[in-house]
């Protein structure tokens, strides 16, 4: 938590330019994620000061502000949160085995969050990164306190622009409702 300006400056610059790399890299190679409906799973483990905020979102839309590393896996999200072993982790971190469930909500002419990194992912994993800023309903909090699990559902709101170069112009962008994407205002 370093309270230097250009730290957070240097921080916004490279998360723009890799997000406006991943965009075009989206765009060129065809690698947005585009599969209507498709299920995909993220396992984190967090204390459970950092679910209040999901349980108090429910049913309403939230942004995540990092990058956000998903798998079509739900054995490898498991892992990854730590869920066969969720009451030791509780006993000695005091964390909870949390998977999200990401409903991925995509229609033509949309374009996505998320962009298939399969190829370049380290491990081989079906790995699908939703980009910093993205938009989600989350639509059930499921909080297990006696195993100290959480389940989280979210879905993606969609967009049709990629809407960081109208932000960059002083445009703001608002929630449609009709159509469930984020835009710019007229």
């Amino acid at each position: 938590m370093n309270s230097n300006k250009n730290f957070y400056l240097a921080s916004a610059y490279f998360t723009a330019r890799l997000m406006f790399s991943l965009n075009s890299y989206g765009k060129k190679e065809k690698k947005f994620f585009t599969k209507n409906k498709a299920t995909l799973y993220r396992g984190i483990k967090i204390p459970f000061s950092s679910l209040l905020p999901y349980i108090r979102a429910k049913g309403k839309i939230i942004i995540l502000s990092s990058f956000t590393s998903t798998s079509e896996s739900k054995e490898k999200a498991l892992f990854f949160s730590g869920r066969n072993n969720s009451m030791e982790l509780y006993e000695t971190n005091s964390l909870f085995s949390v998977l999200f469930i990401i409903k991925n909500i995509w229609k033509k002419n949309w374009i996505s969050n998320g962009i298939n990194i399969q190829k370049e992912s380290v491990i081989n994993e079906k790995e699908i990164l939703y980009q910093p800023f993205s938009f989600y309903f989350v639509s059930d909090v499921q909080i297990n306190l006696k195993k100290y699990t959480a389940d989280i559902y979210l879905e993606t709101i969609g967009k049709t622009q990629i809407l960081e170069e109208e932000i960059k112009k002083g445009k703001e962008i608002i929630y449609n409702e009709l159509e469930n994407i984020v835009e710019v205002k007229k």
